[in-house]
């Protein structure tokens, strides 16, 4: 079989090279003699190389090229339904009236981000002051952005998902001069507002949105705010504003962007990243991406929240290589909250309407259309079911042996997988996992059957690309593939363990020119986590395998010594359960004075009991190949608890210490 794969695959070059064997650096093949740091499209020279002048030259070469895509908000219906609860309350859930993609062109988007630029400097705003985008993913996002790049103004991030504590945290920790918000969020920053003082408050606020959407929470702000904070909406500036500005050069080396971490261990931290951080990402992005995304006509569709580093370099890399970009939302991604003309009848979701080649999701994402197809699956016989995952099995291993798709898989997809495609639209090609390792199984059933998944591996601090899986590779799975060709790796011992660098295993540390400044207004933070010699600490094991892809096995404070000396990687195990059906979401508990590991459960069913989901936890234990002692040997199951909004960051990563601090009493219940 393996003569057969190479026949296909034709034994490439490893795309990973060893740069110095004595302090274990290992960079990209494409990056071997120099960095990355300029994009392809457009070509730009290093003094030019700023997030501007990439647009500017975009727009001239694709004026009439279409670029951003989005939906009218029509209507907000609100109906009330019982819940399937024993007390059977009556709840009121919210549908959405949408119309269709209404698109814009270049030369259009342009116009209008010309005369954002253009208030923002009639209202005192000059190079290197700060404007706070907290709004949902939407083109307004992106255009009041590219308004402040061509401005030279610092753009600093706030997730829509982040509670009123964390939104006051970056304005006071920002010093903010402007905000760019939307309505429904004006509930937030009235709670936001309550401790600022009226020095404190940005004194320039534009907002997108229909005033329908949160009528009493934006009269509740206007008349809350300072008298010196001015509010315009945006399509008053788009009606009467004009689109000419005091010409601005902005530099490679000038701050661009303050991206706000979601803070799953305290307060928010601010990444500084330049003009030059961006646009090295943007150019290793292009090297890697342009030779599958140049052919053929493609959609992006954006929901995942711009603040977060992964959604904003992807959007970039599209607007770059004109890629429309069709914005949804998660309620209305699928058809579930979507309805007809005056709220009867069912409505496409975003996906159905925009029927998008390229889409980016978190695990969850990918696990929630898995668990959706399955439970429909459930429905059908036996026979039905057991003929699916044959199905499922048989693609896979084809996909395995030829490293992509060909006529014999292309048959299972029009044959078996045809209504599974039709969820997504029917035309995806390529899906990117990011945020946290998916599950293996999660990867093999939507390859199987939606499309090719990569799986990336950034951090803000590196502009969201350290390394990435790309077609090339085949069907990898477990890796994150060889380093981004802005950025090099390096492997450093993790002290008393078995990690040691010289076994090409160990703390990863990167360093190169997409590697961020460092952390806003905390110089202790920077210090701690960039060496001298520019060296970040990412806080990862990873692992160099022999194709030449890297693996990222734990973090190494989540790495626990058990009383008799094994060690557990609680994220690379917790990724191994999660191919479980019976659950949601589990946590790992390990203390070094035990013998034995324990789980927080969040199960798939609330009813289910409690003995028959630890044995089912243990079989997919035994099943995925873990040892004994990492095989749980008790749990604690949490009921009527939503993990994704108690327990889990905006960016989809798990708060561990609030798991363990609410389960505090039945986990040592259990240890006793």
């Amino acid at each position: 079989m393996d003569f057969i794969k190479n026949l296909f695959l034709q034994d490439q070059t490893n795309p990973t090279v060893n740069v110095n064997q004595k302090e274990h650096i290992f960079r990209s093949y494409h990056a071997k003699k120099e960095f990355v740091s300029a994009p392809i499209h457009p070509k730009l020279s290093k003094n030019d190389c700023t997030i501007s002048k990439i647009w500017e030259e975009t727009v001239k070469k694709n004026g009439l090229k279409p670029v951003f895509g989005s939906r009218p908000l029509i209507k907000i219906h609100t109906k009330e339904k019982k819940s399937d609860s024993p007390e059977g309350k009556t709840k009121k859930w919210s549908y959405f009236e949408l119309g269709e993609y209404e698109w814009m062109n270049f030369d259009e988007v342009n116009e209008k981000v010309l005369k954002i630029a253009s208030t923002f400097q009639k209202h005192g705003l000059r190079s290197g002051d700060i404007v706070l985008l907290f709004s949902k993913t939407r083109a307004e996002w992106m255009m009041t952005a590219l308004a402040c790049f061509t401005l030279g103004l610092v753009v600093t991030t706030a997730y829509d998902s982040m509670p009123a504590d964390a939104v006051n945290h970056i304005i006071k920790e920002s010093g903010a001069k402007a905000i760019f918000t939307e309505t429904s969020l004006f509930g937030t920053l009235n709670e936001a507002y309550k401790e600022l003082s009226k020095e404190d408050q940005p004194g320039f606020v534009v907002y997108a949105g229909q005033d329908f959407e949160s009528p009493e929470e934006l009269k509740k702000f206007k008349a809350g705010k300072g008298d010196n904070v001015e509010m315009v909406h945006l399509d008053s500036i788009f009606e009467k504003e004009t689109s000419k500005i005091e010409p601005v050069v902005p530099q490679p080396a000038d701050l661009a962007l303050i991206m706000y971490t979601s803070g799953s261990t305290g307060t928010p931290k601010g990444v500084e990243l330049t003009n030059a951080n961006i646009t090295a990402a943007l150019g290793a992005a292009q090297y890697l991406a342009v030779d599958f995304l140049e052919h053929g006509q493609h959609t992006y569709i954006g929901f995942l929240p711009l603040a977060h580093v992964l959604e904003f370099l992807l959007e970039f890399i599209m607007i770059s290589l004109c890629i429309p970009i069709g914005y949804g939302s998660v309620r209305t991604l699928m058809n579930d909250f979507v309805c007809g003309p005056d709220g009867e009848g069912k409505g496409h979701g975003d996906l159905s309407a925009l029927k998008p080649t390229i889409m980016a999701g978190v695990p969850a994402v990918w696990e929630k259309i898995k668990t959706g197809v399955e439970k429909q699956l459930m429905k059908q016989n036996w026979a039905v079911q057991k003929a699916f995952y044959a199905a499922i099995e048989m693609k896979w291993k084809l996909l395995t042996l030829f490293g992509k798709n060909n006529a014999l898989t292309e048959a299972y997809d029009s044959i078996i997988f045809s209504a599974i495609r039709d969820v997504t639209g029917g035309n995806l090609q390529y899906c990117l996992s990011g945020g946290a390792p998916v599950s293996f199984e999660t990867q093999k059933f939507i390859t199987s059957t939606l499309c090719y998944m990569l799986q990336g591996y950034g951090l803000t601090e590196c502009c969201g690309l350290a390394a990435i899986t790309l077609p090339s590779l085949g069907m990898v799975t477990g890796v994150i593939g060889p380093p981004s060709p802005s950025i090099e790796f390096r492997f450093v011992d993790v002290p008393d363990t078995d990690y040691l660098a010289k076994d090409n295993v160990g703390e990863l540390w990167l360093r190169g020119p997409s590697l961020m400044r460092g952390y806003h207004k905390r110089p202790d933070l920077t210090k701690e986590a960039i060496t001298s010699d520019g060296w970040f600490k990412t806080g990862d094991i990873g692992r160099l395998n022999k194709d030449g892809t890297f693996a990222i096995t734990d973090r190494a404070k989540n790495l626990v010594k058990l009383s008799h000396g094994e060690y557990i990687a609680l994220e690379h195990l917790e990724s191994r359960y999660r191919n479980c059906h019976a659950i949601k979401s589990i946590c790992l508990v390990a203390e070094s004075d035990k013998s034995y590991i324990v789980g927080v459960v969040e199960p798939a069913d609330d009813d289910v009991d409690k003995d028959t989901l630890l044995k089912e936890l243990q079989q997919s234990a035994k099943e995925s190949g873990c040892s004994r002692v990492e095989i749980v040997k008790d749990i604690v199951v949490t009921r009527n608890v939503d993990w994704s909004k108690e327990y889990m960051t905006t960016s989809g990563k798990m708060k561990r210490k609030e798991v363990l601090k609410a389960n505090k009493e039945e986990i040592e219940k259990i240890y006793k």
